[in-house]
């Protein structure tokens, strides 16, 4: 794979790390196909990158409409 890896390499939340998974990827250098899986934040893509099938999670960000129906 000839992506490089940003520091900090960590997910949104910043919980997950890798020292050999790239976890941000500019939209560009994937292609993303069907929905595989959907649970309450996030959705997991099939993808292909470099030519290869992967699977992309995207997050499900929260509008400011759904946080003002949690006070």
């Amino acid at each position: 794979m000839g992506l490089e890896i940003a520091d900090p390499n960590s997910c949104i939340r910043g919980c997950c790390t890798s020292n050999s998974i790239p976890l941000h990827l500019p939209p560009s250098s994937y292609t993303l196909l069907s929905p595989i899986a959907k649970g309450a934040e996030s959705v997991v893509y099939g993808a292909v990158l470099d030519g290869r099938k992967v699977a992309v999670k995207k997050p499900i960000l929260s509008t400011s409409e759904d946080i003002d129906k949690y006070p």
